[in-house]
């Protein structure tokens, strides 16, 4: 799968290093790590020190990756992954699972679909036509929603996950995206030139 995917309003990517400030801070808001079971909270600058380290290893499987969702003018706004080894399991069935979260000033405005359907369509191009899982938080049904939306159905499954960020269990409910029939795909590839990284900003 390629590590630069473009939609019309969003360039998904690799994390670089100037990513780093904007996801200490929108990784610090609580009401995204309650949703996440492996986020933890607060969110420090070594946690997003961590993770940028993990890259290469990441970028140089093909089990998993994990793009920037970016706005060309902002930067960072969150991420979204696939990953070979669903944590989501359904008896008989061996997918890939998919994971997102957005900062919460880019909640309600369509990003994770566009970022979903992009990601789906790169998956099925790269590999064929692909079941993916997923599982949203049963406090968070919009996440549901936005599932619903990029094809994913209703599971009867329903599982728990512990949360890191606030020791709690999470009663997730299991979706399922069925492979499609036939593989659409539009996105196109920046070469690194277009890419537009912000600036370095200071850690706070």
């Amino acid at each position: 799968m390629r590590d630069i995917i473009t939609t019309d309003r969003l360039i998904l990517r690799r994390m670089v290093a100037s990513d780093t400030a904007r996801l200490v801070t929108l990784c610090g808001d609580l009401r995204v790590a309650s949703n996440l079971s492996r986020m933890p909270h607060p969110y420090t600058a070594e946690d997003a020190a961590e993770w940028l380290a993990r890259q290469d290893h990441m970028w140089a499987n093909t089990r998993d990756r994990v793009w920037t969702i970016a706005l060309p003018d902002i930067g960072l706004i969150g991420t979204i992954g696939l990953h070979r080894e669903s944590r989501m399991h359904i008896v008989g069935l061996e997918s890939w699972e998919m994971g997102y979260w957005l900062g919460v000033p880019f909640w309600g405005q369509g990003y994770a679909t566009e970022a979903g359907t992009a990601v789906l369509a790169e998956l099925d191009h790269a590999f064929g036509p692909q079941e993916v899982t997923a599982g949203y938080a049963l406090k968070n049904p919009n996440s549901g929603h936005v599932l619903k939306k990029i094809g994913f159905h209703t599971v009867d499954l329903i599982t728990e996950l512990s949360v890191l960020a606030t020791g709690e269990m999470s009663r997730t409910q299991v979706m399922l995206r069925p492979a499609p029939l036939s593989v659409p795909f539009s996105a196109r590839t920046l070469v690194p030139s277009e890419i537009p990284i912000p600036e370095r900003s200071p850690t706070p």
